[in-house]
C-alpha cells in the first residue's frame, strides 16, 4: 500500500515546528544581569574660607550745598553797582564785593556822627578838669565831706555817658557805611540773584540766594534691612570725625563717569512719611578729583558698614531657606547655615560652615542628599 506522503504534509510541518520551537527553549542561553551604570555628574565648588568682611550699603540721592544762604540788605539805599560774578550760576571767592549800595548819606552820616564824638570827648575832658579843680578847691577851704555836687560828680557821670553815646553812633555810622558793600562770606556760587543796578532796597530786602563750593551734601536714605549694619547713631548727633563710615559716590552725566569720596557725619532724627525710611547725611570736600561735582546731580553712594570676623562669602544662589549644599568625599551633603546678611549677589554665612568646606556653586536639576557627583 503506498502512503500519501503529499497529504500529510501540512501536519509533519506543524509537529517538527513545535519540536524545534521546544528545542530552541530548552537550548537557550541565561540572560545575565548587569546593573546600570551610573555617571556622577560634574559639578563645580568653592572652597569656604572665612575671613573679616565689611557691609556695603547702597543708596541713592541728590548733591546739594553743605551751607546756603539768602543775602539780604542791612541798609537801605539804591543799587548803584554789581559785580560781573553776580550773576545766576556765576561763582566767586570769599572776600569778592559783589554789590555797591549809594553811599554817600552814611558818609555824611558818619562826619556827622565824628563830630559829635570829638565834641563829647572834649566835654569830658573839660568836666574832668572842672571836677578835679572842684576838689583841691574843697580841700583849701571846706570843710568835713563835700556833697557829690559840690565836687561835680553827676556832670562828670553825664559827660562820660554821653561821650559813650557818641562813640556807639560813630561805631553804628561806620558799620552802615561799610554794609553798603556786599561782600561774599565764603567761596560759593550764585544760585539766584533777585536784584540789580536801580533797584532801591530796605533793610531786610532779599538780594541773592548763594551757596558755598567748598563742601558739599547728600541725603542718603536707608532701608530698614540696612539699618543694623549701618554703625552710625540715628538721633541726629554730628559722629566724631574717627568713627565717620567712608561713602564712594558715583554717577555720569554728560557721557563721562564722575566719583567721589565723603563721609557720613550725621543721621536724620527722623523717619520720612512718604518713604518710610531714615536718611544719613554725607559730607563731600569739593577739592582734587570731587571738584567735578555739580549741586543737582543724582549720585549713586556705597557706605562703609560695620565689620564682621569670620564670615564665609558664598553666592546668594547657593543658598536656600538656610540651607546649603556642599561636596563631601564625592557625594552631596545638605548643611543649615545661619545667614546674617544679603548682600547684592552674596550672602554672609556667619555659622554652620567649616573652613575649606566645597560649597556647591552648580544648579542642579534635582539634589539629594547623598547622590554622587564629581568635580570639575
Amino acid at each position: 500500500m503506498k502512503i500519501n506522503f503529499k497529504k500529510f504534509s501540512p501536519l509533519i510541518i506543524i509537529i517538527a515546528s513545535i519540536v524545534l520551537v521546544n528545542l530552541m527553549v530548552k537550548l537557550k542561553p541565561e540572560a545575565e544581569f548587569q546593573k546600570p551604570k551610573i555617571i556622577p555628574q560634574v559639578v563645580e565648588t568653592l572652597a569656604a574660607y572665612p575671613t573679616e568682611v565689611q557691609a556695603k550699603i547702597n543708596s541713592q540721592g541728590t548733591i546739594r550745598p553743605q551751607h546756603e544762604i539768602f543775602v539780604t540788605s542791612e541798609v537801605s539805599g539804591k543799587v548803584e553797582w554789581v559785580s560781573s560774578n553776580f550773576l545766576d550760576g556765576a561763582g566767586f571767592n570769599l572776600g569778592d564785593t559783589l554789590m555797591k549800595i549809594e553811599k554817600r548819606d552814611y558818609e555824611l552820616a558818619l562826619i556827622s556822627t565824628e563830630s559829635n564824638l570829638f565834641q563829647a570827648r572834649l566835654a569830658l575832658q573839660r568836666e574832668d578838669a572842672e571836677s578835679k579843680l572842684a576838689n583841691i578847691e574843697w580841700k583849701r577851704v571846706g570843710k568835713g565831706d563835700a556833697s557829690s555836687l559840690t565836687l561835680r560828680e553827676p556832670q562828670l557821670a553825664q559827660a562820660r555817658a554821653v561821650l559813650a553815646a557818641a562813640e556807639a553812633a560813630y561805631e553804628q555810622a561806620k558799620r552802615n557805611l561799610k554794609r553798603t558793600y556786599i561782600v561774599a562770606p565764603f567761596d560759593g556760587r550764585v544760585r539766584k540773584k533777585m536784584v540789580d543796578i536801580g533797584a532801591n532796597l530796605i533793610p531786610g530786602s532779599r538780594i541773592a540766594d548763594i551757596y558755598n563750593t567748598m563742601n558739599y551734601e547728600v541725603r542718603l536714605p536707608i532701608a530698614d534691612k540696612d539699618i543694623p549694619f549701618l554703625g552710625v547713631p540715628l538721633d541726629g548727633t554730628t559722629i566724631n570725625k574717627n568713627n565717620r563710615p567712608s561713602v564712594r559716590l558715583t554717577t555720569s552725566y554728560g557721557g563721562d563717569t564722575f566719583q567721589a569720596n565723603g563721609f557720613i557725619v550725621r543721621s536724620e532724627s527722623q523717619i520720612d512719611p512718604k518713604t518710610r525710611m531714615i536718611s544719613v547725611i554725607a559730607t563731600i570736600p569739593v577739592k582734587n578729583e570731587n571738584q567735578k561735582l555739580k549741586v543737582g546731580m543724582f549720585v549713586n553712594a556705597e557706605i562703609d558698614g560695620l565689620k564682621y570676623n569670620n564670615i564665609t562669602i558664598v553666592p546668594r544662589s547657593s543658598v536656600k531657606n538656610d540651607m546649603i549644599w556642599v561636596v563631601e568625599k564625592f557625594v552631596l551633603r545638605k548643611k543649615s547655615v545661619e545667614v546674617i546678611r544679603l548682600e547684592n549677589d552674596f550672602a554672609f554665612i556667619a555659622d554652620g560652615l567649616e573652613k575649606n568646606d566645597r560649597i556647591l556653586i552648580t544648579r542642579l536639576d534635582s539634589y539629594v542628599d547623598g547622590m554622587p557627583v564629581r568635580e570639575n
